[in-house]
């Protein structure tokens, strides 16, 4: 553990009598279980009091150079509690984030052949994207810019670019978009499904998490869209961007795999 990371950690957990959790009452400042792993950006750590669990989020440094934007981050989140879909959101600033321990499992490849669960993400999806906020929509141009200026070359940039231009010019009503809906962001349980990891999300185009989730064919046999190929180049082309401004800033890449 990093000077910084412990640092951070002693301070929220030290603030412990300011976090926001609704009716339940903590007699203790919490303690770190476990640090969990799996995340290729930030740090997370398992922490409990009696009964109480949560996880607290240390950020990356290099918040900005991924496209993330703290203070939307958490505005979005804010707005999202009422719908039963996202983790309770318990304390936030700059640098750290805690959250409700969601219990159960995450979503595998075979549940999404699996209607229930189709229908059960989907109604979250319906849920998250009928809450109005008023903040800019996403100009994905300039979100592409702002990964392929950090590279010295990337390979198939220009067909991203037009993807994105085109998706900006076409008339659509922006809603709150995930943008990063893998398979390790969704947890399921008796209760339902929750979405987690909220870092990427802005207003944006209502079928991005849609694609990402259940695929072309669902997105075709389910809603009128004539531009689907053009968003999957723009999702799957940020995806790209992603792991090379991660993995190789400022140096020729060639990126591959899926974030």
């Amino acid at each position: 553990m990093s000077s910084r990371t412990d640092k951070l950690l002693h301070r929220v957990l030290h603030r412990w009598r300011d976090w926001s959790m609704g009716d339940y009452r903590l007699s203790e400042s919490p303690a770190i279980l476990e640090q969990l792993l799996g995340g290729m950006t930030n740090e997370s750590f398992l922490i409990g009091s009696g009964d109480f669990r949560a996880v607290i989020r240390v950020n990356a440094l290099n918040t900005h150079s991924l496209g993330i934007d703290r203070d939307r981050e958490f505005a979005l989140l804010g707005h999202l509690q009422s719908t039963d879909c996202v983790p309770r959101l318990i304390y936030s600033d700059s640098d750290v984030q805690v959250t409700q321990l969601i219990k159960g499992r995450h979503l595998s490849l075979a549940d999404l052949a699996n209607t229930d669960i189709q229908d059960s993400l989907e109604t979250c999806v319906q849920r998250i994207q009928a809450i109005t906020v008023d903040m800019p929509v996403r100009n994905y141009s300039a979100y592409i810019g702002l990964y392929s200026d950090q590279l010295a070359h990337f390979e198939g940039l220009a067909e991203i670019q037009c993807a994105a231009t085109i998706i900006d010019e076409l008339d659509w009503t922006p809603v709150i978009t995930h943008h990063d809906l893998i398979l390790e962001n969704i947890i399921i349980n008796d209760q339902g499904v929750y979405f987690l990891d909220w870092e990427y999300a802005d207003l944006g185009h209502p079928m991005i998490d849609r694609i990402k989730l259940f695929g072309r064919n669902y997105c075709e046999d389910n809603y009128p869209c004539s531009s689907i190929d053009t968003l999957e180049t723009l999702q799957n082309g940020i995806v790209k961007l992603w792991y090379a401004v991660q993995d190789d800033p400022l140096k020729e890449s060639t990126p591959n795999g899926n974030n």
